[in-house]
């Protein structure tokens, strides 16, 4: 009898883990580039940090309002990278302040997790060696659900509500060749990198003024820098990726600014 109430435990605790790590995917998510401008249909790379490859449970919708009437088209996405997206619709973009709505299943119910200003991002001419194409033949089953993405008000910014409507459609999720997983996101540097010139790098992807990624950078890897001293970083250690609510703790510059220069005064000490 106790072997078979361990047993059923056991299996609730796989059961409940399975469940964190499956609905734990989306940390960050932003525009790295578009290729289309004004008029065109959309062609976007998205920068992505996720915990799972299991891009079935995300969902980006492109909106835009003309003449008053405001559309959703549902943008076919396809990994690049592990930590890279290539998004692509249909429809002419006209609407200058057109917006990425980003959701995820998440808890039976989709969340909607960001909205990102199309035109905010980078122009890149479309050329031989810039060019994606996406392969409708490998597309990725979706999530099973009751519920889906909602439309967001031109007001939200990063949020997580769950919705309750149905949509017409759900996003197609596209996979073109095998990828790593999407699990553990690592800082790419060099041996010889100071942590000012790897925010430097980071700063556009993220979405971050330097100060901010230098600051998020440190407090996701207080193992990183000797003596836990941010003018310390070592170099012998492999740095984390900061998540979502790291990365949030910042964005304005001048504030940041300050309290880095703070933290570095009282190091130094």
């Amino acid at each position: 009898m106790l072997k078979g109430i361990l047993s059923k435990a056991s299996l609730a605790l796989s059961l409940f883990l399975f469940s964190f790590i499956a609905q734990a995917a989306l940390t960050h998510i932003s525009i790295n580039s578009r290729q289309f401008e004004l008029g065109q249909h959309p062609k976007i790379k998205l920068n992505i940090v996720a915990s799972s490859k299991d891009l079935s449970r995300l969902s980006i919708h492109l909106r835009q309002t003309n003449d008053d009437k405001e559309s959703m088209e549902e943008l076919m996405v396809q990994p690049i990278s592990s930590f890279m997206l290539f998004a692509i619709g249909v429809e002419d973009v006209s609407d200058p302040k057109a917006k990425l709505i980003v959701s995820e299943y998440k808890g039976n119910s989709w969340r909607q997790f960001a909205v990102l200003p199309v035109f905010d991002s980078p122009f890149i001419k479309e050329t031989a060696k810039t060019q994606i194409k996406i392969d409708k033949q490998k597309q990725l089953p979706k999530v099973v659900t009751q519920a889906a993405p909602k439309l967001a008000s031109s007001s939200q910014s990063v949020a997580e509500k769950p919705s309750t409507s149905r949509p017409s459609t759900t996003a197609k999720v596209l996979n073109n060749k095998p990828t790593p997983t999407m699990g553990h996101c690592y800082i790419e540097r060099q041996a010889s990198d100071t942590l000012w010139r790897i925010a430097t790098r980071y700063q556009s992807e993220w979405d971050l003024n330097v100060y901010g990624v230098m600051m998020a950078i440190f407090d996701a890897n207080p193992q990183g820098f000797s003596k836990q001293k941010i003018h310390l970083i070592r170099q012998d250690v492999t740095l984390a990726c900061p998540s979502l609510e790291q990365l949030n703790q910042y964005g304005n510059k001048a504030q940041d600014k300050l309290r880095f220069e703070a933290l570095q005064q009282q190091h130094r000490q």
